[in-house]
Parts: structure tokens; sequence; C-alpha cells
């Protein structure tokens, strides 16, 4: 009998260490209060600066801050080695849904809510100021975010109201810096440097407030998730996980 117990026990102590090494192995997410897009090109001359401007937000506690390279000035003479065709395409959604006219850069995009030019610096941080005292959407879900020990990420969303509509993205993002020498255009022979630099986006599925989880395989090497009303419109909540 007391040998069965001792098996017992030491079976039962295998299965808790093997639980807690699981949950070890496992990278928690951090929720962000506030999600800031630069939409950047190598091709701008304003763009090196702003994209410093983007660095110093990355830094700020729950902050959510994603540099998107657009490839608007490429006929100038260089090509910018980072744009992708659905950064371009989540610019343009947002030059609606604010009534910008034309798409510019650098623009800085604050919770899908507001919009502005990041070549002016005070202005820029007085939004991001007033965005930060501002009260989260009522209508924002519970949302986490975590690494698991196989490499990949998995997303929850907690319930909301009956019949809300909003997009899950899911973005990877490397935190960088990451420079780059350029060879042509209007910033010939200077170098600029990127961070938070957004290597992919997907959008995982609509959301209609009910609770539910997705995993992926890979999102590499940082990797945030965006609840977000569709069209370009405010973010609801935001989480992140880092490498």
């Amino acid at each position: 009998m007391a040998a069965m117990i001792a098996r017992f026990l030491a079976a039962a102590l295998m299965a808790l260490a093997a639980v807690m090494a699981d949950a070890a192995a496992q990278t928690p997410g951090r929720r962000a209060a506030m999600v800031v897009e630069l939409y950047t090109s190598q091709g701008c001359h304003q763009c090196p600066r702003a994209n410093r401007l983007l660095g110093m937000f990355a830094r700020e506690e729950s902050v959510l801050a994603l540099t998107f390279p657009v490839g608007i000035w490429d006929y100038l003479g260089w090509r910018d080695t980072f744009a992708r065709p659905e950064f371009g395409d989540r610019q343009r959604a947002y030059s609606g849904a604010l009534r910008v006219r034309g798409r510019f850069t650098p623009q800085l995009v604050v919770d899908g809510a507001n919009q502005i030019s990041a070549a002016d610096w005070d202005a820029a941080r007085a939004m991001i100021d007033r965005a930060r005292s501002a009260a989260a959407p009522a209508n924002a879900p519970d949302l986490s975010i975590i690494r698991l020990r196989n490499g990949r990420v998995r997303v929850t969303i907690g319930a909301g109201a009956p019949g809300a509509n909003a997009d899950i993205w899911l973005i990877a993002y490397d935190p960088g810096p990451l420079d780059v020498s350029i060879r042509g255009g209007l910033n010939m022979n200077r170098t600029v440097t990127h961070y938070n630099l957004v290597r992919s986006i997907e959008r995982l599925a609509a959301w209609n407030g009910v609770s539910a989880w997705y995993e992926r395989p890979r999102c590499t090497p940082n990797c945030a998730v965006i609840v977000q009303t569709p069209s370009g419109g405010p973010v609801l909540s935001a989480a992140y996980v880092e490498r």
C-alpha cells in the first residue's frame, strides 16, 4: 500500500513539474493602452527624423508603436526596401476614414482615430498626450497574446456586446533598430533607421462579440494583435508579446 501511494505521489509530482515547465516556457504578452502607427518611406526627406520620433514613442510604457513603410515616393529614384502593398492598403483605409486627401509621409495615426504629420514633433507629442488621457473605448474587449513553448502564438479575445463588429489583426514586427544605407532619391547617402518595423500583417478573423481564441505557427520576432473597427476605424484593444 505504501509503495502504491509513493508511486502515485511520484507520478503527481512529475505531472505538476511538467505543467510548471510548460508554463515557464511560455512568454506572456502585455496589453497596450495606445497604438501609434507611423507611415514612412525611405524616399521621404522628413521621414528619417520621424522614424526617430517613433522610436522614442516605442520606449514609452504601454505604447504599441509600429512602423509601416510605404512606397509612395519610389518614383523619385529609390525603392523602399521594406514597403509592402498591404501597408499601403492600410494607409488608404485611414485616408478614407479620417477624411485625409490622399496619402502622405511621415504620417502618424493614433488609436486609429486621429492622424497628424510626424514632421512636427511638438504637435505629435501633444496628440499622444491627449490620447493617453482619454478613456478606453466602452466596447473594448479583453485581449491577450502569449508565445507558446513550440513558438506558436495564441490570441484570446473575451466576449463583448452582442453584434459587435471589428477585425482582429495579427502583426509581426522587428524592434530594431534596423539601418538602411540609401543610394538614390532625396535621401541619397543617408542612413535611415527603423524602429518596430512591421514585417507582416494578417487579418485573423472578424469579431462579433463572441469570445474566441486563435493560434498561428509563426509571428516573429515580436508579435502584436489589434482589435479594430473595420475600414480604418478606431482601435478597441491591443496587446503584444516580445521575443
